[in-house]
């Protein structure tokens, strides 16, 4: 966290500080809406507050006239300026207090849109994977806010020079990512083998010594990123990934980045937090963020454990159709609340199983204080983990799941605070230790999958409701079929009296899991994911699509493995085609896979639908889709 977002934060939890936020677009013709809280992040309640708008004048705040509503919609004539709130209110002794937003500058358009203007190209993608580590790294960080350095790790099998591209991925006319900054000729050594630095936990570091420091900019935009490295002696790529936040910016939509469930899968150094993927079949309890990642190496892990598979479609989907998106990671979730309360919209994505405690309480809290939750995504707040400093020192760089005796959440924890402490044991959520089933939350929770060799196929999404404002303008009728959906893990009904009440459930689709199924409430039906939705207390919606490839409905640009870009990718390509078709050749009693999804235009139809619901509207939308 940067030393603002730090500041604020404090300020937020001092005794008796209380601070007003604004969330929404800050572009002409939309609404901002300011909420204010106290120092236990709670709307406040029983009180009169009196609301005045103010705009920039010669360096001054001048009463915007008329203005005393929570909410403010942009006229034009506020283009370059600064707008903020002004909120009044009576404290316990009967003192009048005054506290204001921080201002915000009004523009014609949103970041995302006046970015996606800019120059895309295709040269992001690897087109010569280092698959032996001729070339690797990682950052420090996780994420930085705009303005922040990141410390790059890298390291070259043999000493050379390498070059060092950053790009951003977004839509960018179909291209799919931007070329940020260039390096070329830097010096590269061989760095230190990777170390265990815990036994007992298996934890895996590397201490690596910083190879160059990437100053990020002003003018860069809130994204997901990828540091792109080449050796220069045998040409081998690799990436460095990392999310560009803009902390506490005014949104529509806050993307999390699923960074901790791409450190679970992480074997980097010889172990995860899986049996499948380390060193003699036994997981680790604690993994660290100092390692790199790998890409298109191991299709046992390697899928799992970078932004490319999921997040990156939907980012492109998202950035295609002009809406506003902040992005940021469940570290920085669990770290800053505050971010929350920024955008309308909390959005998960992709494969998002690893949550802490705080990120937990803090996404759940600002349900209750009415930010919308947008889940496409499956296997969802699954395990509860926690963060810890790596053995030099450095704050959140470790994460700790024991999990429990299976493995798999149908044993006994292993956590050594069991005892002392069972809320916060690092197993499931759905354990009697923690007892926080995630359909509390999502409305669903997990139920199966197709095995970790079968990421790329799915089943078909089943339609029910399809009088469902949610279907509108697709055509959809009850019984209809999205194909491919569904996987290649899914969420359903959990029959473990978590629901939330008046759950709308938007579809019934036959799945069969294969292998190893979860630990689940007896009576729950298995063999049929739901996607859902409801409307929480404080009138925020929440939706959930049951599953973790519903992204590719919207875009799929690029889902194949491995991740490769050369002259053989389409041979490959058809070659896996192939494979895949004879090894998913239905039995006449199961329900039929196929692989990879085709981008439909009524699922895109349904994803504008939610967000409408939740109050965000594209704003270069599609021909073929109907904004109500």
């Amino acid at each position: 966290m940067d030393k603002i977002s730090a500041d604020l934060l404090n300020r937020w939890q001092e005794e008796g500080t209380c601070l007003v936020l604004l969330r929404g677009s800050a572009t002409v013709g939309h609404t901002l809406v300011a909420s204010l809280f106290d120092n236990n992040g709670l709307s406040f309640t029983g009180i009169t507050i009196n609301y005045q708008w103010q705009h920039s004048e010669n360096g001054s705040w001048i009463d915007i006239v008329g203005e005393t509503a929570r909410s403010l919609t942009l006229a034009e004539s506020l283009i370059g300026q600064q707008v903020r709130m002004l909120a009044n209110f009576a404290d316990s002794l009967g003192s009048s207090k005054y506290v204001a937003s921080s201002g915000v500058p009004v523009a014609a358009q949103n970041a995302i849109v006046l970015e996606n203007q800019k120059l895309g190209i295709t040269d992001w993608k690897l087109s010569n994977v280092a698959t032996n580590n001729e070339i690797a790294g990682y950052g420090d960080a996780t994420s930085i806010n705009i303005g922040q350095v990141l410390n790059l790790k890298i390291s070259l099998a043999q000493v050379g020079q390498y070059n060092l591209d950053v790009y951003r991925l977004g839509y960018y006319n179909g291209k799919g990512g931007r070329l940020i900054a260039s390096v070329a000729g830097l010096n590269g050594v061989t760095q230190a083998s990777p170390t265990i630095t815990n036994a007992s936990t298996k934890l895996v570091e590397y201490k690596w010594t910083t190879s160059y420091i990437l100053q990020s900019h002003n003018d860069w935009t809130t994204g997901l990123y990828l540091v792109k490295l080449t050796d220069c002696g045998t040409g081998k790529q690799n990436y460095i990934q990392f999310v560009l936040r803009d902390d506490n910016r005014p949104a529509d939509l806050g993307f999390q980045d699923a960074i901790t469930t791409a450190a679970a899968y992480n074997n980097n150094g010889g172990y995860s937090v899986y049996d499948f993927n380390s060193i003699g079949g036994t997981r680790a309890y604690q993994v660290s963020f100092d390692r790199p990642f790998q890409y298109g190496a191991d299709v046992g892990s390697e899928q799992f454990n970078n932004m490319l598979t999921w997040e990156y479609n939907m980012t492109r989907w998202l950035e295609s159709q002009g809406y506003d998106v902040s992005y940021y990671t469940n570290l920085d979730v669990s770290t800053n609340p505050l971010q929350l309360y920024s955008q309308k919209i909390f959005l998960s994505v992709g494969h998002d199983e690893y949550w802490s405690m705080d990120e937990r309480n803090n996404v759940q809290k600002a349900r209750d204080n009415g930010i919308n939750l947008a889940f496409f995504s499956a296997n969802t707040a699954y395990w509860q983990v926690r963060f810890e400093a790596s053995s030099s020192g450095q704050s959140n760089r470790v994460m700790t799941v024991y999990k429990d005796t299976s493995g798999i959440g149908k044993g006994e924890a292993l956590d050594p605070i069991a005892l002392t402490n069972p809320n916060a044991v690092t197993t499931l959520f759905r354990s009697p230790e923690v007892n926080r089933p995630e359909n509390e939350l999502l409305g669903v929770g997990y139920i199966g999958d197709w095995g970790a060799n079968n990421v790329f196929n799915g089943f078909d999404y089943v339609v029910s409701n399809a009088s469902d404002p949610y279907y509108a303008n697709t055509g959809l009728k009850n019984g209809d079929k999205l194909t491919g959906l569904v996987g290649y893990e899914w969420d359903g009904l959990l029959n473990n009296g978590s629901t939330p009440t008046e759950l709308v459930v938007l579809s019934r689709s036959p799945v069969q899991f294969l292998g190893e199924q979860p630990q689940v409430p007896p009576g729950t039906n298995t063999a049929i994911s739901n996607a859902v939705r409801y409307t929480a207390v404080s009138g925020a919606k929440v939706f959930s699509t049951g599953s973790i490839q519903w992204v590719w409905g919207l875009d799929n640009d690029w889902v194949t493995t491995p991740r490769v870009e050369n002259s053989s990718r389409l041979r490959k390509i058809k070659n896996w085609l192939r494979t895949m078709k004879k090894l998913l050749k239905p039995s006449l009693d199961s329900p039929t896979r196929v692989a990879i999804p085709c981008i439909d235009s009524r699922t895109q139809q349904i994803a504008v639908n939610v967000f409408a619901d939740m109050g965000v509207k594209p704003q270069t939308p599609s021909a073929h889709i109907v904004v109500a």
